[in-house]
C-alpha cells in the first residue's frame, strides 16, 4: 500500500513538514509496512520554499540581503533538481513581517533584497527560477528588484535614482541592457494568486497599501507613481502589461516580472504540484492524505486542497483531509474530490493550548483513522 501524505502548513501552529510527519507518524503505528511518500506542499507563499526542498531532497542556501527598508538581515532560498532550480520566496528577503509594525515605511520600501537572492541563485548556477510572491512590504513597482539586477534608473537630470517606493515618480529614463546578459539561458516562472491589476481601486496600492503602513496621501501619490511608471514602460517596451491579471502582485512586483522578464504569472499550487512532478507520486497511490488548519466554505476558493482535489479525482485516488479545525460549510468539499474529512481539534480549548498540543492532537487523530482504516480492509 502506498500512501502519499501532501499537506499544506496549519498555519501559526505547525509547518508543512511537521504536519506530513504527524500523520505518517500516526498511520505508521497501524501500517507500518506502507510505502510512505511524504511531499508538504505550500501554494507559493511562505513555506513554499521549505516544502519544495524537503519534497524534492533539495537544500537551504543561507546569505544575507537587505529588508524592504535597507537592513542586512539573513535570508535564504532553495535549490532542487541536482542545483538547477531556485525556489525563491520574496517574504524572505522583501516580506512584511521582517519589519516592526512601528516601522514600516512604504514610501522607502524596496525590492532589492529580493533581486539580491535572485542574483545570488543565478550565480549559484541556478538555470530555471521559481519565484514566490506573497507577503510583500513593498509598493515600488519592483524597480528595486531591477536595480539590484542591474537596470539603472534615471530622472530628469540623468542622475541614477535608489530603487526606492517615493523615488518612482521621479524616473524619466532607465538602462536594462544588463538583464539580457544576466538572464540569457535562464528561465523564469512567477508563483502568483493575486490578480490585481498594476493601478487604480482595484490595483496595487489601493488594495494592499494600507495593510503595508500606507496613509491616504501615500495610496493616491503611490497609484500616480506606478501608473507614470507604466507609461514609461509601455512607450519603450512598446507593450502594455499594467492591466495584466497579477501586474498589482507585490506592490507592482508582478508588473516589473512581466515588462523586463516576460516571465509568466502561474496560480502557486499549479506551479508547486507542477514542479514537484505530484501527478506521477500519485498515479498508483492508494491513498492520498492532506490538510491544512481550517477548512470551511472559502476552502473552495482556496489553493492546495483543492489543487491537489483535481489530481486525486483524475486518477481516482482515495483522499483524505485532515484540518486543525472545521468551520461552517467545510462539507461543501466533498462535492469535489475529496472522500472524508477530519479535524483533529479537541473542544473547549484555547489557542494557545491547541498550538501546544498540535502534534499530539494530529498523531492521534492520524492513528485513530488509520484504524478505521484497518477495521474496514479486514
Amino acid at each position: 500500500m502506498t500512501i502519499v501524505i501532501a499537506p499544506d502548513s496549519y498555519k501559526e501552529s505547525l509547518s508543512a513538514i511537521e504536519v506530513a510527519k504527524s500523520i505518517k507518524k500516526g498511520f505508521k503505528s497501524i501500517f507500518p509496512d506502507a510505502n510512505y511518500i511524504l511531499a508538504p506542499l505550500g501554494d507559493g507563499g511562505e513555506g513554499t520554499v521549505s516544502s519544495m526542498v524537503y519534497s524534492m531532497n533539495g537544500s537551504l542556501v543561507k546569505t544575507r540581503v537587505q529588508n524592504a527598508l535597507g537592513k542586512e538581515i539573513d535570508s535564504f532560498y532553495g535549490l532542487i533538481n541536482d542545483n538547477k532550480t531556485a525556489v525563491i520566496e520574496m517574504a524572505a528577503a522583501s516580506g512584511l513581517e521582517l519589519i516592526k509594525e512601528d516601522e514600516r515605511d512604504i514610501l522607502k520600501s524596496s525590492s532589492y533584497g529580493f533581486g539580491e537572492l535572485i542574483l545570488h541563485a543565478i550565480h549559484k548556477g541556478a538555470k530555471h527560477l521559481i519565484l514566490c510572491l506573497g507577503g510583500s512590504a513593498t509598493n515600488d513597482a519592483g524597480i528595486g528588484m531591477l536595480q539590484a539586477l542591474g537596470v539603472k534608473f534615471y530622472d530628469k537630470n540623468k542622475t541614477e535614482i535608489n530603487g526606492i517606493a517615493k523615488n518612482i515618480s521621479t524616473i524619466t529614463a532607465f538602462d536594462a541592457s544588463t538583464l539580457i546578459k544576466t538572464f540569457k539561458n535562464i528561465s523564469i516562472e512567477v508563483a502568483c494568486d493575486v490578480k490585481n491589476p498594476l493601478c487604480g481601486k482595484t490595483g496595487a496600492s489601493h488594495v494592499f497599501g494600507k495593510q503595508k503602513g500606507a496613509s491616504l496621501e501615500d495610496i493616491i501619490l503611490l497609484d500616480s507613481s506606478l501608473e507614470s511608471f507604466s507609461k514609461l514602460c509601455t512607450s519603450t517596451f512598446k507593450k502594455d502589461y499594467s492591466k495584466h491579471e497579477g501586474s498589482g502582485a507585490a506592490g507592482g512586483l508582478g508588473f516589473a516580472l512581466l515588462t523586463f522578464l516576460q516571465a509568466p504569472l502561474v496560480p502557486g499550487i499549479d506551479l508547486v504540484l507542477k514542479n514537484l512532478n505530484f501527478e506521477e507520486k500519485i498515479k498508483n497511490a492508494s491513498l492520498l492524505i492532506t490538510g491544512e488548519g481550517k477548512i470551511d466554505s472559502q476552502t473552495l476558493d482556496g489553493k492546495t486542497i483543492m489543487g491537489l482535489a483535481k489530481l486525486s479525482s483524475r486518477h481516482k485516488v482515495k483522499t483524505i483531509v485532515i484540518a486543525g479545525c472545521l468551520g461552517e460549510g467545510y462539507e461543501k468539499i466533498l462535492d469535489f474530490g475529496i472522500d472524508i474529512v477530519f479535524d483533529c481539534t479537541p473542544i473547549n480549548k484555547s489557542f494557545l493550548h491547541l498550538k501546544l498540543h498540535a502534534k499530539q492532537n494530529l498523531e492521534h487523530t492520524s492513528t485513530n483513522i488509520a484504524k478505521c482504516l484497518k477495521m474496514n480492509l479486514s
